[in-house]
């Protein structure tokens, strides 16, 4: 029986399965391309995602070279004087 009420032939039937099959081969076919395509850009973009990773380790390493010593000894400066104006103010006192 057909969805219509209509009864089929064996050859209609046949034939209609085939068409089914080979829409579905069809399909496999195109998701398979799809599936390829989608681990190609997976990998594209794992592999951009690792570069930025190390580019952004580069720069915070590069940045803590440039000011990491130059603001360890202005704190202890600014220590310094400060404590230096706190004993003057002190002293005045």
């Amino acid at each position: 029986m057909e969805e219509d009420g209509l009864t089929l032939g064996p050859e209609e039937a046949l034939q209609k399965e085939i068409e089914k099959s080979k829409t579905l081969k069809v399909d496999r076919l195109r998701l398979r391309d799809e599936i390829e395509k989608l681990k190609s850009e997976k990998s594209d973009l794992s592999q951009k995602n690792q570069q930025l990773k190390d580019r952004l380790t580069k720069l915070e390493n590069s940045a803590f070279e440039k000011t990491g010593p130059f603001s360890a000894n202005s704190l202890i400066l600014t220590l310094l004087f400060g404590f230096l104006a706190l004993l003057w103010l002190i002293a005045r006192n």
